[in-house]
Order: structure tokens, then sequence, then C-alpha cells
């Protein structure tokens, strides 16, 4: 699975203006510091992976913004809204709240905040499958990001540039901005987008057959996320590290890692994730020959499939 960076999983801060200051002016009042404190629970309840808890909260937090017509407050709980909806596979939805945070930003003329959520806006573009616009949003953002020295904003965007330049064929220009990415996280200490950047760097060079490079930064981003307790990047490290051990002709070790990234998918109630690794282990098992533990993962694939429909 690729690690696209959502730009709400960086530390609110970045929200706030490209510098990494705090936006001029009176200091906020209490309930604008009790509107930061729901988002950044909300982003805590992202990185264990609930997303429906997560949106709870960022809905409290709009409700908030909009009632002390805090206009900055409310296009950043619009982004963190509509980044969850993309992430639930509302990719217009999603379009549509990171258009009203876009408004805003104009309306403000706040640049780091446009930067921002034309990313986001790129992101909605990029899960609905319009490469040409995401790509067109992402140069923007990233000439924005530049231009105000924005440079965690900035290795966010090439990090998921480079995974639409991967799923056109452009390897080498995707290799490229990984890198750059990775190199900008690595000078800021920003862990938890460097382990992203690790896991697409090495999914890249397992595609390009580079596979010694490519076990080493797939377990660095192991290593890392595991440092971090983010279960669903656990979970697609392990994929990642299966898919490898395939390459390399290693069938056991890749239906040991898929197991175990299933279960992880599978204890933070990603669904599409799970039923994907046991679509891979039903592969492999039929592969060697396992007839009855192919159909064994068939069952618990229907099973699963079939308790989500019913929630």
């Amino acid at each position: 699975m690729m690690r696209l960076i959502g730009l709400m999983v960086l530390p609110a801060l970045i929200f706030t203006s490209c510098s990494g200051k705090p936006p001029e002016g009176p200091a906020p009042s209490v309930l604008s510091q009790q509107a930061q404190q729901l988002r950044e629970k909300g982003h805590r309840a992202l990185s264990l992976g609930d997303l429906e808890r997560a949106k709870a909260i960022f809905e409290g937090a709009r409700r908030l913004a909009e009632g002390l017509d805090d206009r900055r407050a409310l296009a950043e709980t619009l982004n963190d809204l509509g980044a969850i909806a993309g992430q639930q596979g509302h990719a217009a939805d999603a379009a549509a709240l990171h258009q009203r945070a876009l408004n805003i930003s104009h309306e403000l003329g706040d640049k780091g905040l446009k930067a921002l959520t034309l990313s986001y806006l790129g992101q909605a573009a990029q899960l609905e499958g319009h490469t040409n616009d995401a790509i067109e949003l992402y140069r923007q953002a990233l000439l924005l990001s530049r231009e105000m020295k924005d440079r965690k904003v900035e290795a966010v965007i090439l990090n998921n540039l480079g995974l639409l330049q991967q799923e056109q064929g452009a390897l080498e220009d995707a290799g490229r901005s990984f890198r750059q990415a990775l190199s900008i996280n690595a000078e800021l200490s920003e862990r938890r987008s460097l382990a992203s950047n690790l896991s697409n760097l090495g999914s890249l060079l397992t595609e390009r057959g580079q596979l010694r490079e490519a076990r080493a930064h797939l377990e660095q981003a192991l290593t890392l996320d595991k440092e971090l307790g983010d279960p669903p990047a656990i979970a697609a490290d392990l994929g990642q590290l299966g898919r490898l051990a395939e390459a390399e002709n290693r069938p056991d070790e890749a239906m040991s890692l898929y197991e175990r990234a299933y279960q992880g998918y599978l204890a933070v109630r990603k669904i599409p994730q799970a039923a994907g690794m046991l679509r891979r282990l039903s592969r492999l098992a039929k592969v060697n020959g396992s007839v009855d533990l192919a159909a064994d993962y068939e069952a618990r694939l229907r099973a699963l499939l079939t308790s989500q429909t019913t929630r």
C-alpha cells in the first residue's frame, strides 16, 4: 500500500503560518484555544486509525470555529474533515470541503493556508483518479510552499507527487521526488513523514528490482513506525515487506508478513486493506498448491466483507 502523506497528520502549528510562527495579532481566546485542542485530539485519534472518532472531534472543532467566526480555524477544520472524507472514499465530498477552505485562504490573503489547501485538493484529485489535475494542484502548492520557505509542506507535496509519478510510470522522477522529500524530513527530524518516504521509496525500488536497497528502506520504515506507535503504518510496512519477499521468491516469509499485516489492519478496522492482504494470502496459497489453505483465506475474506456490509 502506497503511503500518501495527509497534511492533517502534521503538527497543528504548520497550519498557523508558513514560517512556523503564530500569526500576528491578538492572542487567541480561550475558546479558540479549545478549538485548536480539539483538532490536536482529532489528530491523535487519526494516528490510531479511528476515523469516525476523529471526524466527530473535527466536527466539534468546526462548530466552535463557526460560532467564534474564526475563519482560519474554520479553514483548518474543513481541511481536516476533507482529508477524512478522502480516506473514507468520498473524494468528491473531500474536494468540496477543501474548496471551501481554499476560498477562505483567498479571503484572508494567507499564502501558507493556500499552499496547504491546494495540497489537500491535490490529494482529493489523486484519490478521484484525476491525475493531471492532481499534478497541477501539487505543482501550484509546491511553488507556494517554496516561496514561503515552508519545508515541511514542501516535503509532503514531493512525497505525494512522487506517488503520482510512480503511478504514471515516471519512475526516475518518482524516485527523485521521494529522495528530496526524505532529505528534507531527515533534516527536519520529521520522523512520521520520513517513515512514509522510506516506505514509498522502498516500494519503488522493489518495483525496479533493486531488492537489497528496497529491504533496507522498508525495514527502516517499519522500525520508525513501531517507535512512533502508528498501527496503520506498521501494517502497511508489513504488507510492503511481504511484496518484497515475493519478489525475492520467499513465499513462506511473504505469507507470514501478509498475515501480520492483515491482523494489523483488522485491529484498526482498515477493512479494505485487510481484505487486500487476505486476497494476497489466498493467491499465494494457490500458487503453493495449498488448496485447503486458500479456501480458508477465501472464507475469511467473505466473512470480513459480510461483516462490513452489515455494520
